[in-house]
């Protein structure tokens, strides 16, 4: 049997599941593959991948095809640092004005869209392409996600700045899960225990680089262009690699968003692997 490939996304959000494994501390049987959450969600969905980080909204509009890896998450429970829409005009003037969303990671933009609308009573014009941190002179806003989105919260190069996990903090007093892990359905049936044996390694990483969260911070930071303690801040007190029941209550209620209405089928059934 070839080894199996699991799939990591590039920006430094995921090193605190998978660190362990990359330095040799945690045993994993498997080829890391990395990639933007939208290239992963295509490449689980091809087959190319056995396992991956998935965005949520990916998952649960095809939920019959993974199986979730329980007590994994890319979440938040306020505000999260690498999710953000910078704009050069106030938020709630950006009715009908351009705003630049990147084709990065689909839940992200149904978030910014239901944020926009409720608590800032606008309807922009949304344009799809390249984000970066120097927004197009064409545009009045633009969504950016991972270590973009990172170091622009922190230069602070744009007058007004919405952190999408502070706004549905502040909207609903839940978390929000950006992504889950997932196995490929057809992979867990044929090969369960390779699929269990890989969800204990992952595990096993994130207990282990949490525990090592500064050494993780000085190995990375430099990376990504912030300090050292930003970087610790946002491993420890930003994201949340966790998924309890809170984390689902938050993602269920974003589901039943009148903005997803056609995009998934609700009750999305929430399919976990199975530990034996």
């Amino acid at each position: 049997m070839r080894r199996p490939r699991v799939g990591k996304v590039c920006y430094i959000n995921c090193e605190p599941v998978y660190y362990g494994i990359e330095e040799g501390a945690v045993a994993a049987d498997c080829d890391l593959v990395e990639g933007t959450p939208a290239e992963l969600n295509r490449m689980l969905a091809r087959g190319d991948l056995d396992i991956s980080v998935i965005s949520s909204v990916a998952y649960a509009q095809s939920p019959g095809k993974y199986r979730l890896l329980s007590d994994l998450a890319i979440a938040c429970d306020g505000a999260v640092g690498s999710v953000v829409c910078l704009s050069r005009l106030p938020l709630q003037d950006l009715d009908g004005e351009r705003v630049l969303i990147t084709q990065e990671s689909l839940t992200s933009v149904y978030l910014l869209r239901l944020l926009l609308e409720r608590d800032y009573g606008v309807r922009p014009v949304y344009l799809q392409g390249e984000v970066s941190e120097v927004l197009p002179s064409e545009v009045a806003a633009g969504l950016l996600i991972g270590d973009p989105a990172l170091r622009a919260s922190h230069e602070r190069r744009y007058p007004h700045q919405l952190d999408l996990g502070e706004g549905w903090k502040a909207l609903t007093g839940l978390p929000f899960v950006f992504a889950l892990w997932g196995a490929r359905e057809e992979f867990y049936q044929e090969n369960p225990e390779t699929t269990r044996t890989l969800h204990r390694a992952l595990l096993a990483s994130k207990t282990y680089s949490l525990g090592r969260a500064e050494a993780l911070s000085a190995a990375v930071h430099v990376r990504v262009g912030i300090s050292e303690e930003a970087c610790l801040n946002y491993f420890r007190k930003q994201l949340s690699f966790d998924l309890t029941t809170r984390h689902l209550e938050g993602f269920e209620q974003f589901l039943q968003s009148p903005e997803l209405d056609g995009f998934v089928v609700l009750p999305v059934p929430w399919r976990f692997v199975e530990m034996g």
